[in-house]
């Protein structure tokens, strides 16, 4: 019964969450995306207005080294739609060469083409307000729609909000 409930409470608050109908703790009020720039491992530097052609998507914000980082990024390494992965973004704290070592290192090349980016002077990380790592932000149009920020036990709950607002 116990378990029950927590599988029925997780589900509404995932639904809630899509829903923007609840705020957890940690949300990030909706606002515009912040203006900041994140490099490629190319050096290509890119303007947060161009992460993805996606117009709804999750941006992922982790750094190296940090265990629940990794296991938000095994979200990404199970996906088993191009969907999922084209609207996701990652953002790496760090350098490119870093970031490219740590993602390689975590999502194979058979679960597709991942976009991610260094922030490399964490750039991003004082735009967006944030106090730590992992976050998840739901991005539409353009917008700063909720977050979910800090160690995310409930891996169940955690790829039901990324899956149901990616594939809206």
């Amino acid at each position: 019964m116990k378990k029950s409930f927590r599988r029925i409470r997780g589900t509404v608050l995932a639904a809630c969450l899509i829903a923007g109908l609840y705020q957890p703790a940690s949300a990030i009020e909706t606002r515009p995306m912040p203006a900041f720039t994140v490099t490629r491992l190319d050096g290509t530097v890119v303007d947060s207005a161009h992460l993805t052609a996606e117009t709804q998507y999750v941006l992922l914000y982790v750094k190296p080294d940090c265990r629940p980082c990794d296991r938000l990024l095994s979200l990404i390494r199970h996906a088993d739609s191009p969907q999922f992965t084209s609207r996701v973004v990652v953002l790496v704290n760090g350098a490119a060469t870093a970031g490219d070592r740590y993602v390689a290192g975590l999502i194979p090349a058979e679960a597709g083409p991942v976009t991610w980016y260094a922030d490399t002077d964490g750039g991003g990380y004082g735009a967006l307000r944030l106090t730590g790592a992992p976050v998840l932000i739901g991005v539409k149009d353009g917008r700063v729609m909720w977050s979910i920020a800090g160690v995310l036990n409930d891996a169940a709950t955690v790829e039901s909000v990324v899956r149901t607002w990616v594939t809206y």
